[in-house]
């Protein structure tokens, strides 16, 4: 199937051999205990997605009543002019019509939100409260030096939120709380069931010219650095970090993705050429490390995950790769069903 389930034994499989160990122990009642078999934890969901294309509402005439929002609404409220209430659709449909785009980003940020909790709920996957209120202090903290640096002083803390948010010292802070919870979430879900396949670690670099990448890997075969010369030769945002990308597996939605996963520790790549959007690019590549599938309950690595997560954030690439793995596996499964009848 794909790249999560590798080595997970099927329900049948596992039922065998759980059987088989207890036989084992039964025969071997007086004798030093046995390590009891490991957990085979299921393999993650692909919950179906349905796209429902957003249509503006239609035009009917062009007098001033375009500018007003659909009287017949009635969810929450969030504003009121004179007697006219505003509310949370009229937002997205004004939003729809002024920025298409930005108001299906807030659709597909809902998809991957949902994606994020069916996983969290498929695995156990819990927060700390003392945790989350820990890293929502913080930045308290960070705002408050701001504010520290800005005004000496010589602006209170709810008016100075006031300002920049527009709303309560209380209510900002509700939000920084739900908001890091929520990153809290995507950050467990996204490197747990990262951690849960065999991964790669790689540096890479991408050039439009052939021949600056293969003057690249002859000096890399002498001895110099890969990520002093991604630095100085890819053209690709990564190469501030030396080319390097998060620990991926199958599936990870990257040009240099497949070659990565061919390549052993310490290996380096051919030159290999790779089209994008009508744009044909050259791409180097060398292997760190490879990472083993680890198949543990979440509670056993959590610890590990947010040591790693507050070393190093979640990075955007993860996000998308999540997004586009898990939303592809969904409307794959939803393609899947036979018609109605069948």
């Amino acid at each position: 199937m794909d790249a999560f389930v590798q080595g997970i034994l099927n329900p049948r499989r596992r039922r065998a051999a759980a059987a088989a160990s207890l036989a084992l122990c039964a025969g071997c009642a007086g004798s030093a205990r046995s390590a009891p078999p490991p957990v085979h934890l299921p393999e993650p969901v692909a919950v179906p997605v349905t796209a429902i294309p957003q249509q503006p509402r239609p035009l009917v005439g062009y007098g001033p009543e375009i500018l007003l929002p659909d009287a017949a609404a009635t969810d929450a409220e969030v504003a009121r002019v004179g007697d006219l209430v505003l509310r949370q659709s009229h937002a997205f449909a004004r939003l729809l019509s002024a920025d298409p785009k930005l108001a299906l980003s807030a659709v597909d940020l809902l998809v991957f939100d949902v994606l994020v909790a069916q996983h969290a709920r498929q695995f156990g996957i819990a927060l700390a409260p003392e945790r989350v209120r820990e890293l929502a202090d913080q930045e308290e903290t960070q705002l408050r030096t701001q504010l520290q640096t800005e005004f000496n002083g010589q602006v209170s803390m709810p008016d100075y939120v006031w300002r920049i948010f527009g709303m309560p010292l209380e209510t900002w802070r509700h939000t920084v709380e739900l908001r890091t919870a929520q990153r809290l979430y995507q950050g467990y879900v996204i490197r747990y069931l990262a951690m849960r396949e065999d991964r790669v670690v790689v540096r890479f670099m991408v050039n439009k010219d052939r021949a600056v990448l293969d003057e690249a890997r002859a000096k890399v075969q002498q001895g110099a650095d890969f990520g002093t010369l991604a630095m100085r030769l890819s053209e690709d945002p990564q190469k501030r970090d030396g080319g390097l990308l998060p620990p991926f597996g199958k599936g990870f939605p990257h040009p240099v993705a497949d070659i990565a996963l061919q390549l052993r520790p310490e290996q380096l790549s051919d030159v290999f050429a790779r089209t994008t959007a009508g744009t044909e690019r050259f791409y180097l590549v060398y292997c760190l490390q490879r990472l083993a599938g680890r198949d543990v309950p979440f509670a056993e690595v959590a610890a590990e995950i947010d040591r790693d997560l507050a070393q190093k954030p979640l990075t955007p690439i993860e996000t998308n790769a999540y997004t586009l793995r898990w939303r592809t596996a969904a409307e794959a499964k939803t393609d899947d069903k036979p018609p109605a009848g069948r």
